[in-house]
């Protein structure tokens, strides 16, 4: 039992701190209450010299209530994250794949903002991000 405890916590580390993070990779997370099947996709990595490693991703299979619109939303196709926030966040590596969903709209709004000094990269768990949206104050554009 302890060979097996030790193995799934090396499993973990490996994963945590020393796996790469690439465009592509699809890995389980640690989700919110009622969203264990969801999952976020690596888009992008870039390194900048102020915020460091930014790992740029898609969150699929979540059930957040836009406050503006009335509707569900199930995925987001781009939130920004230091590396350290989605190390954290990440709790295994599902799949690899060559390509990545389609998310260049939302980088190059973020990109705008981030070169204006009015964007940068969250730092909390994903979980914890997607809380804070819950609450934070939606518009239409």
């Amino acid at each position: 039992m302890r060979s097996l405890v030790i193995i799934a916590l090396l499993a973990i580390c490996n994963l945590a701190g020393a796996t790469e993070l690439a465009p592509g990779q699809t890995g389980a997370y640690q989700t919110r209450p009622g969203e264990a099947d969801s999952t976020l996709t690596i888009l992008k990595v870039e390194k900048y010299n102020d915020l460091g490693p930014v790992v740029h991703i898609r969150v699929d299979k979540i059930r957040m209530k836009n406050p503006v619109k009335g509707n569900v939303v199930t995925n987001i196709p781009h939130l920004p994250f230091k590396e350290a926030a989605i190390r954290s966040s990440i709790t295994r590596l599902l799949s690899r794949a060559t390509s990545v969903p389609a998310f260049q709209e939302g980088y190059d709004t973020w990109k705008t903002a981030y070169l204006a000094g009015k964007a940068g990269a969250f730092n909390i768990p994903v979980s914890a991000t997607l809380d804070g949206m819950l609450g934070a104050k939606w518009t239409e554009k």
